[in-house]
């Protein structure tokens, strides 16, 4: 009998200990189910910010882009402030005519690439300008002509 009542002693321990160890495994399985869901709940937020953010900075490089309202105005008052310089006035010798000969347009020039029997002939037809300054002084005033070589 003495052997019984130790037995039932150790049977009583043994399921107050699984009773217990029930209850706080059972706790321990809600606070990680809590864990698991605030950081689901974390994540969420995260990509909320996260768009947010990159909202923020698209709404920041437009209004980079677009003038404000004050620089405008400040802009309006000073030009408005400042006498405007006067043009330079250019000299009529110093004014670029379109029919005016430049010397590039009659001076001779010898080929870059020259063949061997033209070595020594100065009188070839790349010696001679292409046209008359004369003659395209005459036909510039007839006609807007830019370049004597079309």
């Amino acid at each position: 009998m003495r052997q019984f009542s130790i037995l039932v002693i150790f049977v009583l321990a043994f399921g107050g200990a699984a009773v217990l160890y029930e209850k706080e495994s059972r706790k321990v399985k809600g606070v990680l189910t809590q864990i698991t869901e605030l950081q689901a709940q974390m994540g969420d937020l995260q990509a909320e910010v996260n768009r947010l953010n990159s909202e923020l900075e698209s709404v920041k490089l437009a209004e980079r882009r677009r003038p404000n309202l004050g620089a405008i105005a400040k802009r309006i008052r000073r030009e408005a402030a400042a006498p405007m310089p006067p043009k330079p006035v250019v000299e009529a010798r110093f004014e670029k005519k379109r029919g005016a000969l430049i010397a590039s347009d009659v001076t001779t020039a010898r080929p870059a690439i020259q063949s061997g029997g033209n070595k020594g002939s100065e009188e070839s037809d790349w010696a001679r300008p292409t046209i008359d300054a004369d003659a395209y002084q005459r036909e510039s005033s007839e006609e807007e002509v830019l370049d004597p070589y079309q």
